[in-house]
């Protein structure tokens, strides 16, 4: 990647628990051997060398799907028809996958180093006393953009992003909450906003960043940005940094 991207600093941090480890309540058909972990997972979330280190270790076989949004991977598991263990969803799908009765508690007399978790990313409101998920990591989301044509002055506030020269420009992470956020923030609102009418505001206000909006993507906002067809992209830290390493 040429050395274009720089990242604006984020002023988003509440998705603590960005991805949590949970187990699934699926009992439908797949890969259901006693030595095999079936694992649903983000893209580009575990190094594939780190799940042979696992399996010459244990001498389970992973089998993974990935999926590349929260709503897709809630999707698939409540039609049901593939068996998983484990899943890695956001914090705030937790509490939706609970709801859905999509979850088994978690057995912790067969988990070790619970103690070595950092406080601040367990017991949280979504699942409090982590009896669902344990924490696997946390992010931010923030502003990525190239320098080539954006000026970092120029996108120091989410309220920018509306800057009609931004026309056609912008990518947008494809993710329904993280897609709110920035309409949510520049408004002087909460992430957490459930206020019907408040919700109905910010998505009239997104629907005024549309002209602005190249596409609303996943894991594809790395390549994009890699060959300039992007100026900007609201995207994780994790995404961000990664960027920033090929640079």
């Amino acid at each position: 990647m040429k050395r274009l991207i720089s990242i604006a600093i984020a002023i988003l941090a509440v998705c603590l628990g960005l991805a949590v480890w949970s187990e699934g309540l699926q009992k439908s058909q797949g890969d259901t051997g006693e030595n095999t972990l079936n694992l649903f997972n983000w893209g580009d979330y575990i190094d594939p060398a780190l799940i042979s280190k696992f399996e010459k270790q244990t001498g389970y076989h992973v089998n993974q799907e990935t999926f590349d949004s929260n709503e897709a991977m809630f999707t698939k598991i409540q039609q049901g028809g593939t068996s998983y263990d484990l899943t890695v969803p956001s914090d705030y799908m937790i509490e939706k996958m609970k709801k859905a009765n999509l979850l088994l508690p978690l057995d912790k007399s067969k988990l070790r180093g619970m103690q070595n978790m950092d406080p601040r990313l367990i017991d949280k409101d979504f699942d409090r006393n982590n009896k669902y998920s344990i924490p696997y990591f946390c992010g931010t989301l923030g502003i990525i953009y190239n320098d080539k044509f954006v000026k970092a002055s120029e996108v120091q506030h989410w309220d920018q992003l509306w800057n009609p020269k931004f026309k056609d420009s912008i990518m947008l992470i494809d993710s329904a909450r993280d897609v709110f956020a920035p309409a949510l923030i520049s408004m002087g609102k909460s992430v957490n906003e459930t206020n019907p009418q408040t919700l109905a505001l910010a998505k009239a206000k997104l629907d005024q960043l549309s002209p602005n909006v190249k596409a609303v993507v996943a894991d594809e906002i790395k390549m994009y940005m890699a060959e300039n067809e992007a100026k900007i992209a609201v995207d994780w830290s994790g995404e961000a940094s990664e960027m920033l390493a090929n640079n």
